[in-house]
């Protein structure tokens, strides 16, 4: 082998050394900055540790989101002088997130308009076992059943001060999704894989966060931040439900198609009702019509999803008026054959009483509030002052009238047409 060839080799041999270490070099700094980077992260410091770079480069665009959307809110903050209140402060502002989350029975979420969970509290992993490192920065339909996805656009689209549509833009926000859990039923957490979904009501309102002032590098300033703000609260299945029910709290069964098949007899003393005024009719028709389309919305989403919470409607109670009721209602399945069975509602009285006790709103009250009809009193006649043959003929007439064996016949037939021949 030649002495040139040999230097050749030798040129090459250094110039992928040099290559190696220039690589190796680009690697260990960008490791050092995504560490730096993951250490400015808003979380404790063993999270910090175990994230990769993918996590890293996710949750700082998230954060990065959040401050865009609470920037300038919190520069309008005033801040406290003094080191020992400014300790206080903090304390009892520490103090009083842990209380907020626990008032909340829920955990808070906020999108982005692209459909990102640029934010998510932490209790998020008691309701559906993904902890909030897990979640926040991914999109949400993600972590969705696909047929809530266009309801979730339409909700992400309905932009305040936006003339884009000609719907009637809505203030309040409240819509049931179905979003990935990881908890078992016995509180175990299984793989991401294995996952169910659970039903969660959201509740909230769009914000928009004006921009910065300052003017980006390339002369521009930035456009409003746009999030939508919710409360995440999962709808507990009837069988799972801890604290016992009061007296304001009835339960009822319903079949397929909303028709009483058991009721608590807690319902006499709300709404004055007795369970036999119950059984068989639908709730429907217990319901003030003006909430007939809220209603409606309610149960379709029940029959779609599994589960609902109707919001506050009217119940109507017998006599007159109504009283105020949230229900929770969840579908029953066959274990067997895995179709539904029956609906199981939870029914949350909000009412002190019944309001409007005099006002009269279907045909089941106007029922109640009419007297029953007095029964004719038949005059005994003296057989003594009228002749043997017309006394015959009257006896014969009453006792075909009032034979006992004749009414038992009639209610029979009734009783076998449904009622159609009375």
């Amino acid at each position: 082998m030649s002495t040139a060839t040999k230097e050749k080799r030798r040129n090459s041999e250094k110039r992928k050394e040099k290559s190696r270490d220039a690589a190796r070099f680009r690697r260990s700094k960008e490791t050092e900055i995504f560490y730096e980077l993951a250490h400015q992260l808003p979380l404790p410091h063993n999270v910090c540790a175990q994230l990769d770079k993918a996590a890293i480069m996710r949750l700082a665009i998230s954060f990065l989101k959040m401050r865009s959307l609470i920037g300038e809110a919190a520069k309008h903050r005033p801040e406290s002088k003094g080191t020992l209140t400014t300790t206080k402060n903090a304390v009892l502002e520490k103090t009083m997130d842990s209380y907020y989350l626990k008032a909340l029975e829920g955990f808070i979420m906020v999108l982005t308009e692209e459909g990102d969970m640029a934010f998510l509290s932490e209790n998020v992993s008691k309701y559906l076992g993904l902890t909030q490192v897990d979640l926040a920065g991914h999109s949400i339909y993600d972590y969705t059943h696909p047929c809530d996805h266009e309801e979730i656009r339409e909700q992400l689209s309905d932009k305040p001060g936006s003339q884009i549509s000609s719907k009637k833009k809505k203030i309040d926000h409240c819509f049931l999704i179905r979003m990935k859990c990881t908890l078992t039923a016995k509180g175990r957490n299984v793989n991401l894989k294995s996952s169910t979904y659970k039903v969660i009501q959201c509740s909230g309102h769009m914000k928009t966060a004006e921009a910065s002032r300052d003017v980006s590098l390339i002369g521009y300033r930035a456009p409003p931040t746009t999030c939508l703000v919710v409360v995440g609260e999962p709808i507990p299945h009837p069988a799972n439900i801890e604290i016992p029910l009061d007296s304001q709290t009835f339960l009822s069964r319903h079949s397929m198609d909303m028709k009483f098949t058991f009721v608590d007899d807690r319902i006499h003393e709300i709404t004055g009702y007795q369970v036999s005024d119950l059984i068989g009719k639908s709730l429907y028709d217990f319901c003030h019509a003006l909430d007939t389309d809220k209603m409606e919305k309610s149960y379709h989403d029940l029959y779609a999803k599994g589960q609902t919470s109707t919001g506050q409607y009217r119940f109507l109670a017998k006599k007159g008026g109504y009283v105020w009721v949230q229900t929770q209602a969840t579908v029953i399945y066959n274990n067997r054959t895995s179709k539904p069975q029956c609906i199981v509602s939870v029914n949350y009285v909000l009412s002190s009483g019944v309001e409007k006790e005099d006002l009269v709103l279907s045909t089941e009250q106007q029922k109640a509030e009419l007297p029953k009809p007095a029964v004719p009193k038949v005059k005994q006649l003296s057989t003594s002052s009228i002749p043997l043959s017309t006394t015959a003929r009257t006896d014969m007439s009453s006792t075909a009238f009032w034979s006992p064996c004749v009414d038992s016949k009639v209610n029979s037939k009734s009783a076998d047409c449904g009622g159609k021949c009375v």
